[in-house]
């Protein structure tokens, strides 16, 4: 009886399958759409199938739509993930390492689960008002987290003067392995070709976006160490004609309002010359008392020690479409901070960054691609980190793509550098790694 249950089961589970593959496949990173013979790229916001002119919006902008990430990743040296604090990027020799970002668990994880859902807008007719929540939970969603909405930043504990005992991140929302964040909540309005957002965001900057619906490798690229991935604040897009636009506003990277102390100009530009190419820069300049942004993990390493950081970051970015099949993207991407402590010698450091990735769709269920990068830091003494990576899309229809994946990490560091990046099991740590893994991401 047990068996005929299970045959049932099973033989349904098949046949729901069959409606999605023999469903007409829409697959690969980009596409040629007819009949305008255009490339699209599905990695858009709001892209379910780029060649359908409602992209998956309901009536009047309103849509609701989201995806799931799921896979592995291991290192040959077969070094497990621990935790020496409230959140594991606080340890640098932990499983894969964090400069990994996302694959920084080794074995089986659980990467995002995501969810959106909001209203578009389109000023086209008149002034319209929209939004945006978007909400994830996984091994990812730790890097979304904003200062002052998912955790807060620490500051000076009384009766406590070394910093190595004292953690500075309370409430954050999640522990160990899996957090989760809103990665975005802003408010929109648009009226002609002026676009206004409020709220939290994810911030322009790098080639390494936290969806995984809009990265072609699994893992991240360096540059994603030093680019801040969301801003809390209010910026303007000015749409100058169809091939410039400008943004233009006040952030605090990787804040919500946590303080006042926290403020930048944001600023930048997209130019597309034509079809295939175009061209993105985008830069913040302020002053942060608590260190939200630092070196060696801007993103998410979070020391409060009372100093004034001044710092800078910019993105360049490139996208060439060189065919309907072979695509190249360039990203050089810079950030330096100077820090003023009262109590403290004055220090500055800056890291700069190269990802090239380029991507060839060989039909539509499959696309390969390689990636080289490297990432200069300079703090004291001046380190190179570099990356060359393969891996593999295979889309067999519209909501899954598989992702495989193996890289190659080494580093050239000077004499006066303490860092040891990648740790085996037993032994000195390692200046070089090899590692791997594959993922699925199912869209719904």
């Amino acid at each position: 009886m047990r068996k005929t249950i299970f045959g049932c089961l099973g033989a349904a589970a098949v046949a729901f399958a069959l409606q999605f593959t023999m469903a007409d496949v829409q697959a690969g990173f980009f596409n040629t759409c007819n009949p305008c013979d255009e490339v699209c790229s599905p990695c858009d916001e709001i892209a379910c199938d780029p060649c359908e002119p409602v992209c998956g919006v309901r009536a009047g902008g309103w849509f609701l739509n989201g995806h799931m990430e799921a896979g592995f990743f291991a290192n040959e040296y077969g070094q497990k993930s621990t935790y020496n604090s409230y959140y594991r990027d606080q340890d640098w020799d932990s499983g894969n390492t964090n400069l990994l970002q996302n694959t920084r668990l080794t074995g089986a994880q659980v990467n995002q689960v995501y969810l959106s859902m909001g209203k578009k807008v389109d000023g086209r007719r008149g002034l319209d008002i929209g939004g945006t929540v978007d909400f994830t939970w996984g091994s990812d969603a730790y890097m979304v987290q904003a200062a002052g909405m998912e955790y807060n930043a620490g500051h000076w504990t009384t009766g406590q003067s070394n910093i190595d005992t004292r953690w500075p991140v309370y409430g954050r929302w999640g522990q160990g392995d899996y957090y989760s964040s809103f990665a975005q909540a802003f408010l929109e309005a648009e009226y002609g070709r002026w676009n206004v957002k409020a709220g939290k965001f994810y911030a322009p900057f790098g080639s390494s976006h936290y969806k995984s619906t809009e990265n072609f490798f699994y893992s991240w690229a360096s540059t994603a160490i030093i680019s801040p991935h969301v801003g809390g604040g209010v910026y303007t897009t000015y749409e100058v004609s169809d091939r410039l636009s400008v943004i233009g506003g006040w952030v605090q990277p990787e804040e919500f309002g946590e303080s006042s102390d926290n403020n930048a100009v944001l600023g930048g530009f997209v130019w597309t010359p034509s079809k295939r190419f175009s061209l993105q820069y985008s830069f913040a300049a302020g002053k942060d008392k608590y260190g939200t942004l630092i070196y060696g993990d801007s993103v998410h390493r979070t020391l409060g020690i009372g100093s004034y950081d001044d710092y800078y970051v910019h993105t360049l970015l490139a996208t060439t479409q060189f065919s309907k099949r072979l695509k190249y993207v360039f990203d050089w991407t810079y950030f330096e901070y100077r820090t003023k402590a009262s109590g403290f010698v004055a220090n500055s450091a800056y890291m700069w960054g190269l990802n090239n990735e380029l991507i060839y769709q060989i039909n539509n269920r499959w696309a390969v691609g390689t990636r080289f990068g490297m990432l200069n830091d300079y703090f004291g003494d001046e380190e190179n980190w570099y990356t060359i990576g393969l891996g593999a899309n295979w889309t067999p229809n519209k909501w899954l793509t598989v992702k495989p994946e193996i890289r190659y990490d080494w580093f050239s560091k000077g004499d006066n550098y303490q860092m040891t990046p990648f740790n085996a099991v037993a032994g000195p740590s390692k200046k070089d790694q090899f590692s791997g893994g594959m993922s699925a991401v199912v869209k719904f």
